[in-house]
C-alpha cells in the first residue's frame, strides 16, 4: 500500500493528539479549525482507519491513533534532523573538503591552522593529502581537490591564487661543515657541494634547479628523499647539503649535529599559496576554510 502523508498533516495530527481538541490545535497552529478537521479526516481515509472517536465533548484517540503518534513523532524528528543537517551543509557548518598540501605547509602551520578550524566546525570533515606542488596543481585543475596549498614558484594560470604563508629557505649541513660558521650563505657557494634533495616536482627542488641554471651549473644530487626527516638524517650522515624551510628544520637542530644557515637569495623568501579553480564555485565548507586560513595570515 502506497501512503502519501505530508509533513504539515503529520504535525497537525500530533498537535491534535497533544491538545485533545481540533479547536485548540487549530488555534495553536494558526490554522482554521475546519482545515485541521479536513486534514485529520483525509489522513484517516488514506490510512483506512479511525484515529479518533468523536463525541460532543471532543475527541478520544483510538489505539490506532496512539500507534500513529509514536511513528509521527519519529518521522517529524527525523525530518527536523534532516533539515538541520542540510542547513549545515548549506551554510558550511557541515561538509567534506578535499585538501591537497605540500609537506612544508603541513609541517609549518597547516596542522595547527586545521586543528583550530575543525575545532570551530566539528561537522566538517577534511580529506588532507600530502603531495608535491606540481601534483597538487594538477589535482586541483582536474577537480580531484577543492583546495591546494603549494609554493607559488610554479606557474598556475588556470587557478585562482590567494596568499597563505611566507617562509624562508635555509641551507642544511653538519655543524662542522665549512659553511656552517657563516650567518648566511649564497647559493653560488652551496652549489659546490653534493646535495640531498626532495623528490622532483616539489617547489623547493624547482627553485634549486632554476638557481643552478642561472649560475650555468647543475645540481650535484647525491640522493633524493621524500621527506624532511629523511633529509636531515642523510645530511647528518654527511651525504650532502640540503635546502629546506628554516621553520621546518628549526626543531631538528636540538642535538647540535646539524645547523641551518639562511640562504641570502631573493627566491629564498618563499610564498605558500592557496590554489582553487574558483573561490565562488567552492562548496560552502571549503570557502569557510579558505576564509579562515586567509584570516590567520593577516
Amino acid at each position: 500500500m502506497n501512503i502519501h502523508i505530508d509533513n504539515l498533516t503529520l504535525q497537525l495530527f500530533v498537535t491534535v493528539m497533544e491538545e485533545k481538541s481540533i479547536a485548540k490545535a487549530a488555534e495553536k497552529s494558526n490554522i482554521a479549525a475546519s482545515a485541521v478537521s479536513r486534514r485529520i479526516s483525509d489522513l484517516e481515509k488514506v490510512l483506512h482507519v479511525e484515529l479518533f472517536l468523536r463525541h460532543s465533548k471532543g475527541l478520544d484517540p483510538t489505539p490506532a491513533g496512539f500507534a500513529l503518534l509514536d511513528h509521527a513523532r519519529a518521522v517529524l524528528g527525523h525530518l527536523f534532523q534532516l533539515e538541520m543537517e542540510m542547513t549545515g551543509y548549506r551554510h558550511g557548518t557541515r561538509g567534506h573538503i578535499r585538501l591537497f598540501a605540500n609537506r612544508s605547509a603541513i609541517l609549518e602551520t597547516l596542522a595547527n591552522d586545521l586543528s583550530a578550524f575543525l575545532l570551530a566546525h566539528p561537522g566538517v570533515k577534511v580529506d588532507l593529502q600530502e603531495s608535491s606542488s606540481a601534483d597538487i596543481i594538477q589535482a586541483v585543475s582536474e577537480n580531484r581537490a577543492d583546495i591546494g596549498i603549494f609554493g607559488e614558484v610554479l606557474r598556475t594560470p588556470e587557478l585562482q591564487i590567494i596568499p597563505y604563508r611566507d617562509d624562508h629557505l635555509a641551507a642544511l649541513m653538519t655543524a662542522d661543515h665549512p659553511l656552517a660558521r657563516y650567518e648566511s650563505v649564497r647559493f653560488a657557494d652551496l652549489i659546490e657541494y653534493e646535495f640531498v634533495c626532495l623528490e622532483k616536482g616539489t617547489s623547493i627542488d624547482t627553485l634549486c634547479i632554476r638557481a643552478a641554471a642561472a649560475l650555468g651549473r647543475q645540481l650535484n644530487v647525491r640522493v633524493r628523499v621524500n621527506g624532511f626527516d629523511a633529509m636531515s638524517r642523510l645530511v647528518e650522515a654527511r651525504l650532502g647539503v640540503a635546502v629546506a624551510p628554516l621553520e621546518v628544520m628549526s626543531n631538528r637542530m636540538s642535538h647540535g649535529r646539524l645547523v641551518s644557515v639562511p640562504l641570502m637569495e631573493p627566491w629564498a623568501q618563499r610564498s605558500l599559496v592557496l590554489g582553487m579553480r574558483a573561490y565562488a564555485a567552492l562548496p560552502q565548507a571549503a570557502r569557510l576554510l579558505v576564509d579562515d586560513l586567509r584570516a590567520r595570515t593577516s
